[in-house]
C-alpha cells in the first residue's frame, strides 16, 4: 500500500548511515502531531541509541554493538511508517483508514475459535437451511478477520504465537488458512513487520499446498518490495537464508517470479482477444448459420467444414493456437473474459478476491447445493476447472445464476465435455504441470487472482502493485537473491523474456548471470544476448555478443548470419558483405542470403560484382520489383544504358502501378546514354508529370539535379549537361 510516505527517504538516509539525524527528524514530526504512544516507544529508542554512542565514544568495545543499531533502526523504520499512516492515511488512503476505522477488533484466539466451531458445525448437521446459516455467519466472522489482519499496524509475539495457531489448527478449513495468509500479505505490502514475515515463512511449510504456495507468493512479494527495509532485520534474514538453503524452494520462487513475468503478456492477450479474436468470429456470416437449434436439427453433420476453411484463410487460426499455446504455457487468458465479471456485491469485500474458491462461500452454496452432492455437476465442473482461478470460478458462478436454464443446461453440457477431455488428457506433461494439484498450478491460479486485484478491485490506487516491482527490476538487493542467480532459473528467466520480446528485461538477467556465473556465457547464451541488443538497435552491443559467440562456436550459420545483419544496420556495408558471403557458403541455395549480399555490393559501389548474384535471384524470382530495380540502377550506374532501359521498361510493364518519377528520371539517363535524345526528354517529361500529381514538395529541378551529377561522369565535357538540360526545356516549351 502506498503509505511509506515518510520512511521511503528515511530509509535512504539510514543507508548513509546519518540515523542520528533521522530519530531527531521523526521525534520532531511525532511530537508537533501529538502521537504520545509513539513519542514514548521512539524515546526509548532514542535513549538505548545515544547509550550505544557513549559506549562508541568511550571506546569501550561491545560486540553486540552492530546487531543493536540494526535492531534499533528496524524498530525506528516501523514507528515511521506508523506515523505516516497517522498523517497521511485519511488523506491519501480512505478506504484503508475506513476499513480501519470499523474493525471489531477481537483476539485472535477468539477468530480461530469461531473457524474452528463453523468446521465443527458443518460436520454436526445436514439440515441444508442450518448450513446455509452457518455459512452466512462464518463469511461474515472470517470478512472481519481478514480485515483485523489487514489493517493491524503490527504484532507483538503474543499475536504473532496466536496467529500460528490458525495455521496449526487441524479443525479450521485450508481455503480458510489460504485467506488467512493472504491477509498478512496485504498488510506486509502496506506495512512491513517482522514478525508477520515469520509467520509467512512458518506458513510454507504448510502440509496443504495451497497454503504453502501462497505463503512463497507473499515470501516473495515482500522481498522484492521491501527489499531494503530486510536487511534490518536480522532474524528475518536468517530464516529467509535457511530457506534459499532448500533446492526445491529456490526453483519455487524462481517458478513464481517466471509467473509474474507472464503476467504481462495478459494485456496483450486480452487486446488480442478484444480486438481481434472476438470481433473476427462475430464477422464470419456462417457462423450465424449454425444448425443444432432444435433436437430435429441435429445431426452428425452440425460442423460446417467451411468453417474451418475460414478460420484459416482469416487468421483467426493462428491467433487462436497462440493463445492456446499461451494458456498451456501457464499465461493468463481469461482476464478479458472474466473482467466484466467482476462487478457483482461479492466483490465489493476486499476479502473474497483472495478467498479461495469454496462451495461453502454462503452465495456459492446457494447457487450449486450443498457440497455433498456428488452428483452436481456445477460444482464439479467448477472445482475441476485448471484454467480458472478462483476469483473467476466465483464470477463463473454469480453469471450463471443469471442465466435461463435451457442455456445453463448447454453450457454445463460443454463444460463436462471440456472437463472429460482434461481427464482423458491428464497425463500430458503441460496439463499435469498446471493442474490445480500441484503446486505450480496452485500458484498460477493464485497469481491471477492478484493480479486481478491490483487491475481491477474499485480502490485499486491505494496499493502499491507489486507485478511492477516483480517484473522492473530483474537486479535486485534481494534476500532471494541467490535462489534467482542460480544458473537453471536465470535460464528459464531470460528464455521467457526473450519469447515475451522483453529485451531489456533479458539483458538485466544476463547481466545477473555473466556476475555470478560467467562459466555459463557459452556461444548459446551469448546469441540470445546478441539478439536482445539487435531488437533494441543497440548494434554494437549485439556485433560483440555475436563475435564472442562466433570464436566459441564459429561454424553457426545463425550467429554468422546476425552479424550480417547488424553490420547492414549500421551502414558497414563491407563487413556485411564478408558475413554474408560467408553465410552463403553454408547455405547456397538461400536467395535471401543472395539477395542481401548483392545489396550489399551495391551499397559499396561494386556494382559490377553485384550483377550476378541479381541475375540469380532475377531468374528464380523473375516478378521481385526489388531485384528488377536494382538490376537497372547496378547497369545505369555502369554506364550500360541498353542494358539497364530492358529491366526500367520491365517496370513500366510489369509493375506500372509502383512506377515511380525515379524511375522515368533514370530511364531518361539510359536514352542519353545510348544517345536518344528525344526519348529522352520524352521521359523526362513523364517524369515530371507524375512528380507533380504525386504533390511533391521540391521543384522537379531539385530532383533532376542528381540525374544531372549522375550524367557528369559519362559527359564528354561539362557543356553536356548544359547543352542536355536546356534542350529539355526548349522541347517542353514548344509541346
Amino acid at each position: 500500500m502506498k503509505t511509506d510516505i515518510l520512511s521511503g527517504h528515511r530509509a535512504h538516509v539510514i543507508g548513509q548511515q546519518q540515523f542520528y539525524p533521522f530519530l531527531e527528524t521523526l521525534q520532531k514530526e511525532i511530537r508537533e502531531a501529538q502521537l504520545t504512544e509513539l513519542e514514548y516507544e521512539l524515546s526509548g529508542i532514542v535513549h538505548t541509541y545515544e547509550a550505544l554512542l557513549d559506549y562508541y565514544e568511550q571506546g569501550i568495545a561491545d560486540p553486540e554493538r552492530n546487531r543493536v543499531y540494526r535492531q534499533l533502526v528496524g524498530q525506528a523504520l516501523q514507528i515511521s511508517d506508523r506515523c505516516a499512516i497517522v498523517l497521511h492515511g485519511a488523506k491519501e488512503l480512505p478506504y484503508y483508514t475506513a476499513q480501519q476505522r470499523s474493525v471489531r477488533r477481537e483476539p485472535i484466539q477468539t477468530y480461530c475459535q469461531q473457524l474452528e466451531a463453523f468446521a465443527d458445525g458443518i460436520k454436526a448437521t445436514s439440515a441444508p437451511e442450518q448450513l446455509k446459516l452457518l455459512a452466512a455467519t462464518h463469511d461474515k466472522q472470517l470478512a472481519t478477520l481478514f480485515a483485523d489482519l489487514w489493517t493491524q499496524d503490527r504484532w507483538n509475539a503474543t499475536t504473532a504465537a496466536e496467529a500460528d495457531k490458525l495455521l496449526l489448527s487441524p479443525t479450521i478449513t485450508t481455503a480458510d488458512q489460504c485467506t488467512i495468509v493472504s491477509a498478512v500479505t496485504l498488510s506486509l505490502l502496506r506495512m512491513f513487520d517482522p514478525l508477520k514475515m515469520l509467520f509467512l515463512c512458518d506458513a510454507y511449510y504448510h502440509p496443504q499446498t495451497t497454503v504453502s504456495m501462497r505463503a512463497l507468493v507473499g515470501i516473495v512479494i515482500i522481498c522484492y518490495c521491501w527489499a531494503d527495509r530486510i536487511e534490518w532485520y536480522s532474524e528475518v534474514q536468517s530464516r529467509l537464508s535457511l530457506l534459499s538453503e532448500d533446492p526445491i524452494f529456490s526453483e519455487q520462487v524462481c517458478e513464481v517470479v517466471l509467473q509474474f513475468t507472464r503476467s504481462t503478456d495478459t494485456e496483450e492477450i486480452e487486446r488480442k482477444m478484444r480486438e481481434e479474436i472476438i470481433p473476427g468470429l462475430m464477422k464470419n456470416p456462417k457462423l450465424r448459420q449454425m444448425p443444432g437449434i432444435t433436437k430435429e436439427e441435429s445431426g452428425t453433420d452440425d460442423i460446417n467444414p467451411d468453417w474451418e476453411q475460414w478460420m484459416h484463410e482469416s487468421g483467426l487460426e493462428e491467433s487462436m493456437r497462440e493463445i492456446s499455446e499461451w494458456q498451456m504455457e501457464g499465461a493468463d487468458v481469461n482476464m478479458s473474459t472474466f473482467a466484466q465479471l467482476k462487478r457483482y456485491p461479492f466483490f465489493y469485500t476486499i476479502m473474497n478476491w483472495f478467498r479461495p474458491f469454496d462451495l461453502w462461500q454462503a452465495d456459492v452454496l446457494g447457487i450449486v447445493g450443498i457440497p455433498n452432492e456428488t452428483s452436481n455437476p456445477l460444482a464439479s465442473t467448477v472445482l475441476q476447472s485448471n484454467f480458472m482461478c478462483d476469483s473467476d470460478k466465483y464470477s463463473f458462478c454469480y453469471a450463471i445464476r443469471e442465466i435461463p436454464q435451457m442455456q445453463r443446461d448447454a453450457m454445463m453440457a460443454q463444460l463436462e465435455e471440456q472437463n472429460k477431455a482434461i481427464k482423458e488428457h491428464a497425463d500430458m506433461p503441460d496439463l499435469k504441470r498446471l493442474s490445480k494439484q500441484t503446486a505450480q498450478g496452485v500458484m498460477r491460479q493464485y497469481v491471477q487472482n492478484l493480479y486481478r486485484f491490483f487491475v481491477l478491485f474499485p480502490n485499486v490506487q491505494e496499493f502499491d502493485n507489486p507485478f511492477s516491482r516483480l517484473i522492473s527490476r530483474p537486479k535486485f538487493n534481494n534476500p532471494l537473491y541467490d535462489s534467482i542467480v542460480q544458473p537453471t532459473h536465470l535460464f528459464k528467466l531470460i528464455g521467457l523474456n526473450i519469447k515475451q520480446k522483453h529485451y531489456p528485461r533479458a539483458i538485466e538477467y544476463f547481466s545477473l548471470l555473466e556476475e555470478n556465473h560467467p562459466e555459463c556465457m557459452e556461444a548459446t547464451q551469448l546469441q540470445q544476448l546478441g539478439l536482445c541488443y539487435q531488437k533494441m538497435k543497440r548494434y554494437d552491443a549485439a556485433i560483440e555478443a555475436y563475435t564472442k559467440a562466433d570464436l566459441l562456436k564459429p561454424d553457426s550459420y545463425w550467429t554468422v548470419h546476425h552479424l550480417a545483419q547488424c553490420h547492414r544496420e549500421r551502414g558497414n556495408y563491407k563487413k556485411a558483405f564478408q558475413y554474408y558471403e560467408i553465410a552463403e557458403s553454408m547455405k547456397p541455395d538461400n536467395l535471401s542470403l543472395t539477395y542481401h549480399a548483392a545489396e550489399a555490393l551495391f551499397e559499396m559501389g561494386h556494382y559490377e560484382a553485384a550483377i550476378p548474384r541479381l541475375h540469380k535471384l532475377d531468374y528464380h524470382h523473375p516478378e521481385s520489383l526489388k531485384v528488377v530495380r536494382m538490376l537497372a540502377d547496378s547497369y545505369i550506374l555502369t554506364g550500360k544504358g541498353q542494358q539497364a532501359v530492358r529491366y526500367y521498361e520491365r517496370i513500366a510493364q510489369e509493375h506500372a502501378d509502383e512506377l515511380t518519377s525515379g524511375d522515368l528520371r533514370n530511364m531518361a539517363c539510359c536514352y542519353w546514354l545510348m544517345g536518344d535524345r528525344k526519348r529522352c526528354f520524352e521521359h523526362l517529361l513523364l517524369a515530371e508529370k507524375l512528380y507533380s500529381e504525386n504533390q511533391a514538395r521540391e521543384p522537379f529541378a531539385n530532383a533532376v539535379a542528381a540525374e544531372m551529377e549522375f550524367i557528369k561522369r559519362f559527359a564528354s565535357n561539362k557543356e553536356d549537361v548544359t547543352f542536355l538540360y536546356d534542350a529539355h526545356c526548349r522541347y517542353k516549351k514548344k509541346l
